[in-house]
């Protein structure tokens, strides 16, 4: 029996009524053993998620010694199970135990992580009451060991195998509910992943449990050809291969783009479908896929926040080792750059501003390259970055010339170019306030109505 490993986010956990249309899509399908679930999201326009609500909680214990926000996380896990006080007063108790521990330095992570983990409880204990052979199982007791911190927080690949054999314990489980976004740093320290990680801990279980399918249960009919909040009618993509979802996620795509690489390669099908539409067959991920012959790009996606730092310096073409000199200070102050462009006398660094989080760091940023690099004048824009992705452009010699045609009709100045090394994405910077329009003008330019 080939093994699917599902993923529900929190939307499709919000309430106890969206609680139970993920416990009928597991027990319609006896193949999927592997349940890894995300804390409860928001039920409505407004409506606080549970990790946000578990964050407030920690800066209120912490300034006052009480928590408000504490109560609402348990009063909305009652609302989910109201048949089990029992359970909801033990997390309760659970809960007021981390909140406790003040002086832990991952204290905040620790109470994160809450959510995910009552989450799992709860569903176990819902599960169990319909008389399924459930059973819950702890990511830190699985080995599931993180590296990184903050935004490169990941998976460590060498804890794949370890998660693999102690899974081999629960084979007699109908179901095994795992919570997602967090796991143990290699001190067994509880860590969590970036915001939305229980994508990566789903693609995680799904390649140690040698999973033929990971399915990703989200609030839409699998990943569009652009943002829906910006191009409200965008199509659903059929099927696409890892790199072009990469391309994609890199910018803001539905899916945490970090989910990929534990199973890219290993014969492991990612299908993002919709909990309030099972019936939709949603996106496939695969590996490798052919490009109809009419087809030019998979979608185009846009992510705002990023500064071009550029340099203009006679001679620079001719200067060996301008660039080792300008990215070794973005090396050296941990910052992972996004793109270097470069013409004959100027070059120019590309930084998310996400990562320049001190209220200093930009300045330290430029003082550092003044100093490696001895620039004759510097030059700063503000940019959103648009992705244009898809196999099937290296089949076509006209997709950069219509995109860029589409937006010069538009008016739309383009202010960076920059071309992917395998012909299968490139990226384009444009004002930010003009960002939505260049994503509505390049898809009405390859998907017209």
């Amino acid at each position: 029996m080939t093994i699917k490993v599902s993923k529900f986010g929190g939307t499709s956990l919000a309430t106890r009524a969206q609680v139970e249309k993920c416990l009928d899509i597991m027990l319609a399908d006896k193949s999927r053993k592997f349940m890894v679930v995300s804390a409860p999201g928001a039920r409505c326009k407004g409506d606080p998620k549970i990790t946000d609500l578990l964050i407030l909680a920690a800066g209120e214990f912490k300034d006052a010694g009480k928590s408000a926000a504490a109560g609402s996380v348990i009063s909305r896990f009652s609302e989910i199970m109201p048949e089990n006080p029992d359970l909801s007063a033990r997390l309760g108790e659970e809960l007021r135990a981390r909140l406790a521990q003040t002086g832990a330095d991952n204290y905040v992570e620790s109470l994160k992580a809450f959510g995910e983990y009552a989450s799992a409880r709860a569903i176990t204990a819902i599960l169990q009451a319909r008389g399924v052979r459930a059973g819950f199982i702890d990511p830190m007791a699985l080995g599931f060991v993180i590296i990184g911190n903050e935004h490169s927080a990941k998976p460590d690949p060498k804890c794949y195998r370890k998660i693999s054999r102690n899974l081999k314990a629960f084979n007699k489980l109908d179901i095994a509910v795992i919570p997602g976004f967090y796991g143990a740093d290699k001190s067994g320290r509880l860590v969590t992943l970036p915001r939305g990680g229980s994508d990566i801990s789903g693609a995680v279980i799904a390649r140690a449990a040698g999973a033929g399918f990971y399915e990703n249960w989200t609030d839409e009919d699998g990943l569009r050809r652009a943002d829906p909040r910006i191009v409200g009618h965008a199509a659903t993509i059929p099927e696409m291969t890892y790199d072009e979802a990469r391309e994609l996620a890199y910018m803001g795509f539905k899916l945490q783009d970090a989910c990929f690489a534990p199973i890219k390669g290993n014969n492991i099908v990612l299908q993002v479908r919709n909990t309030n539409n099972p019936d939709h067959p949603g996106t496939r991920i695969v590996d490798t896929r052919e490009a109809a012959p009419e087809e030019r790009i998979a979608g185009i996606a846009c992510e705002q926040n990023f500064v071009s730092i550029g340099m203009r310096k006679m001679y620079i073409d001719e200067e060996v080792g301008f660039g080792r000199k300008m990215l070794s200070v973005s090396e050296k102050m941990n910052l992972p750059y996004e793109h270097t462009l470069d013409g004959v006398d100027s070059v120019s660094l590309v930084l998310a501003r996400k990562y320049l989080k001190d209220k200093n760091a930009l300045d330290e940023v430029v003082a550092k390259l003044k100093k490696a690099c001895r620039p004759e004048q510097m030059m700063f824009r503000d940019l959103a970055l648009v992705s244009v992705a898809g196999i099937g452009m290296k089949n076509h010699f006209d997709v950069h010339a219509r995109t860029f045609a589409a937006l010069a009709r538009e008016k739309i100045a383009v202010r960076m170019i920059d071309e992917g090394a395998d012909d299968l994405s490139f990226f384009i910077g444009v004002d930010s306030d003009r960002a939505a329009d260049a994503i509505r003008t390049i898809y009405g330019e390859f998907f017209p109505a």
